[in-house]
């Protein structure tokens, strides 16, 4: 029996058989989850050796397609186009005649296709808009295998100050892990699973209102390949600096799973000091002296894992759940060295104090996000939750021993403190956003936002008592106390694209927020709300915003944008228990103080022409009864600084802000970053201002045989407090790294600090008392990091040497 003969057979029997209706679905580009359109679809049914061809179709511009008038039997279903893999695959279509969908396919690059092929454009370091700025972390060498802390060093326009938080023109940032907030420091979270840093400087009324400092969220690491692929990382220094990271991502139909691990360790080696003049009032002539320095060991090890995985139940829903566990230890190991002198330098008392720490955390955290897509372009429905849970442990135990000139100790002296408690913190998000488009040049925003933080704070201060063998617990120097914050917010934004070409935003958030606390030793309570239960601050809870862009031509882009945000006080402003001290230098709460509230104004100009790109921001900040430290001799004994928080009048500062991103030809490349301010601080008796700078600069050349060299280089100038200044601020991060395995795989040497030169040295002086003080995050180190890939892009699962996308589909009803 011949072909031809089985053919015309095989076409009878179908055009006897009743339809089964079609076969529908939609063909993505696996790479780009872009639509393909023009990809061909063919039908066969398969008998005994041969094969019939059943029907066909090519994919519409949305990447679509229907196959009509199908027998319900099993067939087999091919997808190929020009340049990609092609699928064929087994479908069974039984039951009563209906519509079956195959759903999103997904088809790969063919490798043999373009093995030839060279890739010279790569992703961009930073790019840049008047409404934030990405920095891509893959980029930066220097951060390597370090933390989120060393890698804002690099990032323009950010500083970073001893305590090792990130600030934007003076005010604290908001930091975001993914668009939520995070109880993790920088410290404690791994360069390694940072895909990307955000750099929101005006904030819109769609974000939280209490980001006056701007915002920085940090864009973890998710699959973008399909199949499996991922990296492991090593690396190790001096100083015991050791860490290790691994990545592990697969992606296969509608799933998508990326896993997450870091490991990090470290003892800095750290000095720091205390030099005092006291002074008699009105002639300044020195009275005694205070010295004291200090070395510590800063011992950190931490571990770090995520888990997140995607789902795209169909093309109108994805779900994503993600899980995070951290833990480890943070402990500042220090040993104070101090002595009294009187006006003629003579030596008066001496003595020392040691500090054992020995806290440890935990932090654990769970996600569940939907994003719903309408039929209608650009309506969205977005619900993103997380709930956190912290645990810090306060452990320690303090030796303090004080002399007289001649060597005898002081009454009550060697003094032995230990301390115990814990600070357990839980936080909750619940955010809805709703986008509705009105028309093809304007639309609506709606989002509610309910925040809540509840901390649980217990530090007990512990004294050996005189002759004793028990402790005795000091409650001024403690802390137990029950904390909650909560935040609800609404708000609705609307944008617009006007004729003249100008795109307008203006929004409106409301929110409602309090903190109120307890103070477990007294009964005592504190805290606030706004607006208050009476009414009187209602219209101080509302945020308005109002930007406004113009494309001047093909390049360039002018932008102005308005804000008014709030500065609310955290536990550490408001808790009246004694928090920081040494023998000099004591800090504590102050439970009436309020929140700030500052006015933004940003003026920008973007322009990009082939290697080069532009952002200049001219902005005017007020802050209006900022919330400051304030420093004064204790009413009992005036050699002692008490600090504490208050609000003062104004901050003023307006400046200008200046990134550059150039590449000179193939090989060097450079990001600049400077900015120009004046600031001026304002309390009803004093008065500080300055002209203040910070720059940054980061140069990359790419040498043959696959070597890049990457230099990073900082300065902050003078800065200026209320009481004081700081003094200016340099540093250079240098690194080097060769690639190998097509550039998927690295060696990475790395310099940190240079020049050992990053020190933070703030001055306090008051007509009695001048003191200098020198604190440090880190010092030079030196290190090796190497980068190793883990599978392959595209790499799928296989069965019987058949490569499957997805495994049969039964579309039985």
């Amino acid at each position: 029996m011949n072909t031809r003969f089985l053919l015309l057979l095989n076409v009878f029997v179908v055009s006897l058989c009743p339809a089964w209706a079609q076969l529908t679905g939609q063909v993505l580009d696996a790479s780009t989850q872009q639509p393909m359109p023009f990809a061909s679809v063919a039908v066969w049914q398969k008998t005994g050796r041969d094969s019939t061809l059943l029907g066909g179709s090519q994919t519409d511009t949305s990447g679509r397609f229907v196959v009509t008038n199908l027998p319900a039997s099993p067939v087999w279903a091919n997808i190929s186009f020009v340049g990609y893999q092609a699928i064929h695959q087994r479908v069974v279509l039984s039951g009563t005649p209906g519509r079956a969908d195959l759903g999103m396919v997904t088809l790969r690059a063919d490798a043999h296709l373009l093995n030839e092929v060279k890739v010279m454009g790569e992703k961009a370091g930073l790019t840049m808009n008047a409404e934030k700025r990405v920095f891509n972390v893959g980029k930066n060498l220097t951060s390597l295998g370090g933390t989120a802390e060393s890698l804002l060093r690099n990032v323009p326009s950010i500083n970073l100050d001893e305590g090792g938080n990130p600030s934007l023109r003076g005010l604290a940032t908001t930091i975001y892990v993914n668009g939520k907030p995070t109880q993790l420091t920088l410290a404690q979270i791994p360069a390694n699973q940072i895909e990307s840093v955000e750099l929101i400087t005006n904030p819109s009324a769609r974000y939280d209102a209490s980001t006056s400092g701007g915002i920085v969220n940090l864009i973890l690491k998710k699959n973008r390949e399909p199949g499996y692929n991922g990296m492991v990382s090593v690396g190790i220094g001096n100083n015991h600096r050791y860490d290790a990271t691994a990545n592990i991502d697969w992606h296969e139909g509608k799933w998508n799973v990326t896993a997450l691990y870091s490991l990090n360790a470290t003892q800095n080696p750290l000095t720091g000091y205390v030099n005092r003049v006291n002074r008699l009032a009105g002639s300044g002539v020195p009275t005694s002296h205070f010295d004291q320095n200090t070395l510590i060991n800063l011992n950190n090890q931490f571990q770090n894992s995520r888990v997140a995985i995607d789902y795209a139940a169909d093309k109108r829903n994805v779900f994503s759940l993600a899980g995070t566990l951290a833990g480890g230890a943070f402990n500042t190991v220090s040993a104070q060295q101090y002595t009294y002198r009187d006006a003629a330098g003579n030596r008066t008392g001496y003595g020392s104090r040691d500090l054992d720490p020995q806290n440890n955390f935990t932090n654990l955290g769970a996600e569940f996000d939907w994003k719903h897509s309408f039929a209608r372009k650009g309506q969205e429905l977005t619900l993103m939750t997380s709930l956190t849970r912290n645990r810090v442990s306060n452990a320690a135990n303090w030796l303090t021993t004080s002399y007289n000139a001649d060597g005898t100790s002081q009454p009550t002296y060697p003094e032995r403190d230990r301390i115990d408690g814990r600070t357990i913190g839980n936080q909750y998000l619940v955010q809805l956003d709703y986008v509705h488009p009105v028309s093809d040049s304007a639309k609506w925003e709606f989002g509610v936002r309910s925040f809540t933080y509840n901390r649980d704070t217990q530090y007990f201060f512990n004294q050996l008592l005189d002759g004793n063998s028990t402790y005795a617990l000091l409650p001024t120097y403690s802390q137990n106390a029950d904390i909650r914050e909560i935040v609800n917010a609404a708000y609705a934004l609307y944008t617009r694209t006007l004729r003249s070409g100008i795109n307008i935003q203006a929004g409106l958030r409301l929110e409602h927020s309090s903190l109120h606390g307890l103070s477990r030793f007294d009964g005592t309570r504190f805290g606030y709300d706004y607006p208050s239960r009476t009414g009187q601050n209602f219209f101080q809870s509302f945020f308005p915003s109002f930007s406004a862009t113009k494309k001047l031509n093909e390049t360039s882009e002018l932008g102005l944008s308005l804000s008014r945000k709030v500065g609310r006080p955290n536990f550490r402003h408001v808790f009246i228990g004694i928090q920081a001290n040494d023998r000099q230098n004591i800090t504590i709460g102050n439970p009436a103080v309020r929140p700030e509230f500052v006015n933004t104004a940003e003026l920008t100009y973007t322009h990009t022409k082939g290697p080069l790109q532009w952002l200049a921001t001219a902005y005017y900040i007020y802050e209006d009864h900022t919330i400051k430290p304030f420093t004064q001799p204790s009413a009992t004994d005036s050699t002692i600084l008490v600090t504490t928080f208050i609000n003062v009048k104004a901050d003023i500062q307006y400046g200008l802000d200046q990134t550059l991103k150039l590449d000179l030809g193939r090989r060097l490349s450079l990001i600049g970053n400077v900015n120009l301010r004046n600031f001026t601080i304002q309390s009803e008796t004093l008065q500080n201002q300055l002209w203040v700078y910070n720059a940054k600069l980061n140069l990359t050349y790419r040498f043959p045989a696959n070597i890049t060299a990457q230099v990073g280089a900082f300065r902050d100038s003078r800065g200026v407090s209320l009481q004081g200044y700081r003094q200016a601020v340099n540093s250079m991060d240098a690194a080097l790294r060769k690639s190998f395995m097509q550039n998927r795989a690295s060696v990475v040497f790395t310099v940190n600090d240079v020049f050992n030169s990053r020190r933070f040295i703030t001055t306090y002086e008051q007509p009695t008392i001048f003191q200098s003080s020198m604190n440090r995050r880190e010092v030079r180190f030196y290190k090796v990091t190497l980068q190793m890939p883990l599978g392959r892009p595209g790499a799928t699962s296989r069965r019987n040497g058949r490569k499957l996308e997805r495994p049969d589909v039964d579309f039985s009803n």
